[in-house]
């Protein structure tokens, strides 16, 4: 079942994929151009847009010579597919806290080595409009907070880690409403939390890897303090 808070172009490229494993589109074979698949759909070319990009970083498809998008010729959606999170209770809430804290300091070490100018430039954006919500507009800016992470995974270039937060963004959803919520209240965490993002950008703009890991080791301790607090008051 698709739930509310899943991004549409999440919930197409997860259709996309059932379909490429359930044979609709073989190996080797060309999907539809966005525009028949947007109208397939039922929604504009930008989620369209974006579902393919998540699949062909996953490595689920490519692009070709002459335009198009086709399937890989040994894809292997098992794999892609077999990470699932069935509940969002605590114990799994701690269970992603701790994923969090081995995949995201490697993420920001990789992305300070391989990341393109055009990547930089997006977490730059999505940082600045991270900094418009939660800094200027007191709100908490959890999107742009997944929508930051998930620019920082997707520039190593690793199609298993970039499939493995894409199959997690709704309990990483459900973590962050936790954590940032006591922000919206305080105008200099939400400015302190907003540094910590900003610090690891700069370590990744000037190409340090061990610094871009150290700042987002800081960044997700301090998260970690303020989930352990949450958990105390929950049992």
């Amino acid at each position: 079942m698709m739930s509310p808070k899943e991004k549409v172009s999440q919930i197409i490229s997860r259709e996309l994929l059932q379909m490429i494993e359930k044979g609709k589109y073989l190996p080797g074979e060309k999907l539809p151009t966005e525009m028949e698949l947007a109208s397939q759909f039922g929604v504009s070319r930008v989620p369209i847009r974006e579902a393919l990009s998540v699949l062909r970083a996953s490595g689920v498809i490519t692009s070709r010579q002459g335009g198009g998008s086709y399937v890989e010729e040994s894809t292997n959606t098992a794999l892609l597919q077999g990470i699932k999170v069935e509940s969002n209770d605590v114990q799994s809430i701690k269970f992603l806290f701790e994923m969090r804290k081995a995949v995201e300091p490697e993420a920001a070490y990789l992305a300070a080595i391989r990341r393109t100018p055009e990547e930089l430039e997006e977490m730059k954006l999505i940082l600045h409009q991270l900094e418009k919500e939660s800094v200027e507009e007191g709100k908490s800016g959890i999107e742009a907070d997944i929508d930051f992470h998930r620019s920082i995974v997707r520039a190593t270039h690793n199609p298993i880690m970039i499939q493995t937060i894409e199959n997690l963004s709704v309990l990483y959803e459900k973590v962050l409403s936790i954590t940032l919520q006591p922000n919206t209240e305080l105008a200099h965490k939400r400015r302190n939390v907003f540094r910590e993002h900003q610090r690891i950008v700069e370590a990744i703009e000037l190409e340090e890897p061990e610094l871009a890991r150290v700042q987002c080791s800081i960044h997700l301790r301090n998260a970690e303090k303020k989930l352990g607090l949450f958990i105390k008051d929950f049992i």
